[in-house]
């Protein structure tokens, strides 16, 4: 009795999957069509697995730029939340009972509660008068502090597990702040660190909506997601390059995305289990 569950569970789990994934495995299928396949017969296997449709898509779009603009903005978005939000989080959670803390960390918070498109007009507006619109250091800028208040959450709860004993002794033993945050504390955080890389770079390298909305149409700054949506829309048809590049899109993703999936895991729940 047990086995026959366990046997319908996993048919029943397969079933769900297929399901779930079949969007994205009915672009893959198709990415080898010609548009006139692609629209009378879509939910066909391609007659042939036909690749030139991915080398035309690669030199139309100019791939290499755009895989070099894409990876420079995660890498740059990744680096300054990791740097800034631990320091934050740190300071925060240990001076919680100061109300000037509490304050700043509930600012810090708020913008996971509140819609980014209530504010969106406004930060472009900011970004014009500084200056940084249409720019790449513009858009580092805001996807990093978009990425911000979650990471800060984050880190800050799992601050709250690591006894404060442990800096206390390196006190005693004549550390001073700086070196017990870096020798201590730090180290302790590489799980919930790893959690914040992974998520932040998955974001930060599938964005649109913030991408399009701080680089706009310009061509030297947009990102490999960017550049799909404005190429590829309503008042467009040419599928059989849209598909491709979709799937070259996502692969890199998909990629870092199975092989750091066990850390997103282990780094977001070991907070919750320490004591």
């Amino acid at each position: 009795m047990e086995r026959s569950r366990l046997t319908k569970g996993t048919v029943i789990t397969l079933i769900i999957s297929i399901l779930w994934l079949f969007p994205l495995i009915l672009i893959f299928i198709n990415s080898f069509k010609s548009d006139s396949e692609i629209l009378n017969h879509f939910l066909e296997l391609p007659k042939k697995l036909d690749f030139s449709y991915y080398a035309e898509t690669w030199t139309k779009f100019g791939f290499p730029k755009l895989i070099a603009n894409t990876l420079l903005y995660t890498v740059c978005t990744v680096l300054i939340v990791v740097l800034l939000a631990p320091l934050a989080a740190y300071y925060l959670e240990r001076h919680k009972k100061e109300r000037r803390c509490r304050i700043a960390f509930s600012l810090i918070i708020l913008p996971i509660m509140v819609p980014f498109q209530s504010y969106m007009i406004s930060l472009t507006r900011i970004l014009g008068n500084i200056g940084l619109n249409n720019t790449k250091t513009g858009y580092i800028l805001v996807s990093a502090g978009l990425c911000m208040p979650l990471a800060v959450f984050m880190i800050h709860g799992y601050i709250n597990t690591i006894p404060i004993e442990l800096e206390e002794s390196a006190y005693i033993d004549g550390a001073g702040k700086v070196r017990t945050y870096f020798s201590i504390v730090l180290p302790l955080l590489v799980p919930i660190l790893t959690t914040v890389v992974v998520l932040d770079a998955l974001a930060t390298w599938n964005d649109v909506i913030t991408n399009q909305l701080v680089v706009g149409s310009n061509e030297a700054a947009i990102n490999m997601q960017n550049a799909l949506y404005m190429k590829f829309s309503a008042q467009t048809s040419d599928w059989s390059h849209a598909l491709p590049g979709t799937v070259m899109s996502m692969v890199p993703s998909l990629i870092f995305f199975i092989f750091m999936q066990k850390y997103i895991i282990s780094g977001a729940t070991s907070g919750a289990v320490k004591g």
